[in-house]
């Protein structure tokens, strides 16, 4: 057993599995697909309505990055629905890709959750000119148990070996890496800064980080968001990026990172804005925190049941299942127009 950090999430919920998130995918994806949904409805009492005899007023309809479809489709959306008179719909793919498919018309949440907020920029003005950040999450590197470097990585750790170690393995010609597409996707692009940070700090050779890498969007190992861990536990994997909550909430072994690496602690966000990416499209990149962001959408059908559901997300109760699944919260962080946002979700945030 893993000790330190397992141990203090040792009391997460039982029964996290991945039978209870619908859709997920394993093929790579290099494309703004969505790549999952999950719809929940009030429970019906018998007479055509929810429990207590009021029909659903609207639906929830939400748009995530895929980190986020365990903790949003098994406890937040079904604990909506609970609480409101309203259906929930979740939807998860690389942060970006839902972003452009939002500017593309393709689909119309009602809600928009990013890590980061460069999807939400994307979306401004014409969708939303506000977020609020409530979360935030280390990358950790996931691994197989039973793959044939199980042994050396489980060595790593419990630091039995040093840290360099695993930079090393991942080296070796045999080694299968998965990440997500950094074009799409931020835990992509945070994968990449952090393998550029580890090769610094851990003083390694220059150009590990690339060897290790190879091209921007390596076919090898660049795969979908939500399919990327289910690759790992199939063994089709050595190991995988993963932020803590879906290492923990998948029940995989995971070897943490310094916060000097783990782009998961605000303290250290100036150490992680010296390092830069380009995209594809030639865009830069800079590093920074990872921290979940939430906003509304507008001009979306439904939005006042989009809006209910941002409140239970920023209330004690919603909060509290990103806690229990992994979420280190943190102070609210409004980005973009404070004034833009509906008195309804100020109020939760001041109450």
């Amino acid at each position: 057993m893993r000790q330190g950090s397992t141990q203090k999430h040792s009391l997460l919920r039982l029964g996290l599995t991945l039978g209870v998130a619908t859709g997920i995918l394993v093929t790579g994806c290099t494309s703004n697909q969505v790549q999952s949904s999950s719809v929940h409805a009030a429970p019906d009492n018998g007479s055509g309505g929810v429990k207590g005899g009021t029909s659903a007023e609207g639906l929830a309809n939400v748009a995530y990055a895929g980190s986020l479809q365990l903790v949003n489709d098994t406890w937040v959306g079904p604990a909506f629905v609970k609480t409101s008179r309203d259906k929930y719909q979740g939807r998860g793919g690389g942060a970006y890709g839902v972003a452009n498919l939002i500017r593309g018309g393709e689909i119309s949440p009602n809600v928009f959750e990013s890590i980061g907020t460069g999807p939400i920029r994307l979306l401004s003005p014409t969708f939303t000119d506000w977020a609020v950040g409530f979360a935030s999450s280390p990358l950790v590197i996931a691994y197989s148990p039973r793959g044939p470097y199980a042994a050396q990585l489980k060595a790593i750790a419990m630091g039995q070996q040093p840290l360099s170690d695993l930079f090393r393995l991942m080296q070796e010609p045999g080694f299968h890496l998965g990440r997500t597409n950094p074009n799409t996707d931020p835990q992509g692009q945070s994968f990449i800064l952090m393998m550029h940070l580890a090769q610094r700090e851990l003083h390694m050779p220059a150009g590990t980080a690339d060897k290790i890498l190879g091209s921007l969007n390596n076919p090898q190992q660049v795969f979908s968001e939500e399919g990327i861990l289910t690759r790992l536990q199939a063994e089709q994997l050595d190991a995988a990026s993963a932020y803590l909550p879906e290492a923990i909430q998948r029940h995989l072994p995971y070897i943490s990172l310094p916060d000097t690496l783990n782009l998961g602690n605000p303290a250290d966000k100036l150490l992680y804005a010296s390092e830069h990416l380009t995209l594809s499209n030639g865009k830069t990149v800079t590093g920074a925190p990872i921290e979940i962001y939430i906003t509304s959408i507008k001009g979306t059908p439904d939005s006042q049941a989009g809006k209910a559901f941002v409140d239970f997300v920023l209330s004690k109760q919603g909060l509290q299942f990103y806690h229990d699944n992994g979420y280190t919260l943190t102070k609210f962080i409004f980005w973009g127009n404070q004034s833009s946002v509906p008195q309804s979700i100020r109020a939760e945030i001041s109450g």
